[in-house]
């Protein structure tokens, strides 16, 4: 896996993807409430935020009226 993921990061030549590599490694560095946070949460956490970035999300308004259909708001 080591390998594979070196030799990914030989191949790019995408400025943004590097940088994010870097912040994880950063993070990494600090010993911060992060790694105090059980596993299964940061996975929600960190699937949250490729959903946030697919686009995958709700406006406010969109939640509000689902609530009001569906508990009769």
């Amino acid at each position: 896996m080591k390998l594979n993921l070196v030799q990914k990061i030989l191949n790019t030549e995408k400025p943004s993807l590097l940088s994010k590599i870097d912040r994880i490694f950063q993070r990494e560095e600090k010993n911060d409430w992060w790694e105090q946070l059980p596993i299964e949460i940061r996975d929600s956490i960190m699937e949250g935020i490729d959903d946030i970035q697919k686009g995958n999300t709700f406006s406010h308004d969109q939640v509000i009226q689902e609530a009001k259909q569906k508990y009769g708001f």
